[in-house]
């Protein structure tokens, strides 16, 4: 849309009592900011103008982003300072500027292009996005004129006693034409409760030069809801993880319990796969059709496969699971992990950066780090490839149709050939050729008329 946006992102958020900027606080494995940040990319704005503080170089990392500007707020003077800390990097447009808060992150990409759309039409100088609240209570109040056009906010600290009764409340998001908002912002004072620059009194300051001011009002009073503390924090993500699932279950996706399932919006789950209570997928995810997941599993910015089974208290992250895969229960799939079509990985496995190849095995108590399995590959139980000497990291290699005898070390690097046979307790520290057997004990021996030392005795000693 031909607009500019300006977020605003520097409060100090004390009441969330933490070294973590508030905009930097997850919801459901995603930066507060990133909700916000979704929902202006959808209206394709000319400028995105992203206003820091405390914590700013923290920010700036979280979101690399190309399409954003940062500008610093140096001191916390206010939201009007705040939004006239963007106008250097806006001074040069000339059209409408979208302001709205970094802790608004149930607001709707929809919501925002018909706040817009309104705006336009209105051919007012400010709208501002407002709601009805039953308990208003810590929101500023909206005063409308005879006419219903916006007349002034007032904060809560500053209103009377019959303001504070008024339930339609100031969202904190605006949509003002450039010229006024640079001119009004040099003319806000700070006579307040707060000692600050209000951005609210722009719009007395419109009223007082006869322009027009708008007061787009939401149904959705949820949309507004902004976030001071953990509280307000954890009653936000409900709402979100709720508009997650349901659109989920919607489309073909079974949730046995919505309340203690938690799935991050941007996760694209197929239809006929069922998630089992107290499961967590988090980030970038996306999970096929026909999958069984949980319960207590754990997936972050994974891809799964169609007809994937993860069994209990399985934890996967940054890995790719292909079809008809069956994961645990109390796997560990670390990241750079590939398991491919078929492959089967049991419990007490620990997998990473290895590729798994098809119908390969890694049944129980092993792990598998910096390896290469062939297809058909069959794992022993305790088998551990040693790829660290404390300095560098070794890679393993075990071709097609290999059969690892249980508790095999294979000290990396190395490679077992195709077909090949390791015996069970033996330690590999050379290649393995294809086809044959390999055995590495040490040799058996038996003491005879051996005992065993009175454990009196040998605490004495």
């Amino acid at each position: 849309m031909d607009c500019s946006v300006i977020i605003l992102a520097a409060g100090q958020g004390k009441r969330m009592k933490s070294e973590l900027p508030k905009v930097l606080h997850p919801i459901l494995g995603c930066a507060m900011l990133s909700y916000v940040l979704h929902a202006v990319n959808e209206i394709s704005p000319e400028r995105i103008i992203v206003v820091i503080g405390r914590g700013a170089e923290r920010v700036k990392e979280a979101f690399p982003l190309d399409q954003i500007e940062y500008v610093l707020q140096r001191e916390q003077l206010g939201t009007g300072h705040a939004t006239m800390c963007a106008y250097e990097a806006l001074k040069d447009f000339s059209g409408t500027i979208v302001i709205l808060n970094g802790d608004f992150p149930l607001i709707r990409p929809e919501t925002l292009k018909g706040f817009i759309e309104t705006h336009r039409r209105s051919g007012g100088t400010i709208s501002l996005l407002t709601t009805v609240l039953d308990n208003p209570g810590g929101y500023g109040r909206v005063i409308r004129g005879k006419g219903g056009d916006v007349t002034r906010v007032v904060e809560e600290k500053d209103a009377t006693a019959k303001e504070k009764e008024i339930k339609e409340i100031n969202s904190g998001m605006y949509c003002v034409e450039s010229g006024f908002l640079w001119k009004a912002l040099r003319e806000i004072g700070r006579n307040n409760e707060q000692g600050e620059y209000y951005l609210p009194d722009i719009v007395e300051i419109a009223v007082e030069g006869g322009k027009k001011v708008l007061g787009h009002t939401i149904a959705d009073s949820e949309e507004v809801l902004g976030v001071n503390n953990r509280a307000e924090l954890a009653s936000v993500e409900r709402i979100i993880r709720r508009r997650a699932n349901e659109g989920l279950m919607l489309s073909g996706v079974t949730i046995v319990d919505p309340e203690v399932t938690y799935i991050s919006p941007q996760t694209s789950i197929g239809a006929d796969t069922i998630i089992y209570p107290n499961t967590f997928i988090y980030g970038n995810t996306t999970i096929g059709n026909g999958c069984h997941i949980g319960p207590s599993v754990w997936i972050e910015d994974s891809e799964i496969g169609n007809e994937v089974t993860i069994k209990f208290s399985s934890y996967i992250t940054k890995a790719v699971i292909e079809d008809k895969v069956a994961i645990g229960p109390f796997a560990h799939i670390r990241p750079d992990a590939q398991i491919l079509a078929g492959a089967r990985i049991g419990n007490f496995v620990e997998i990473k950066k290895s590729k798994i190849g098809r119908g390969s095995k890694v049944p129980h108590l092993s792990y598998v780090g910096d390896g290469v399995l062939g297809e058909r590959v069959n794992i022993g139980a305790g088998t551990i490839t040693c790829n660290y000497d404390g300095f560098h990291k070794y890679e393993t290699v075990i071709e097609d149709d290999v059969f690892i005898g249980s508790d095999t070390m294979l000290v990396a690097p190395v490679r077992v050939g195709k077909g090949a046979t390791t015996g069970a307790g033996s330690t590999i520290t050379r290649d393995v050729p294809p086809g044959t057997l390999a055995i590495g004990r040490a040799k058996q021996v038996i003491i005879e008329g051996w005992k065993r030392k009175p454990r009196e005795k040998k605490r004495d000693e």
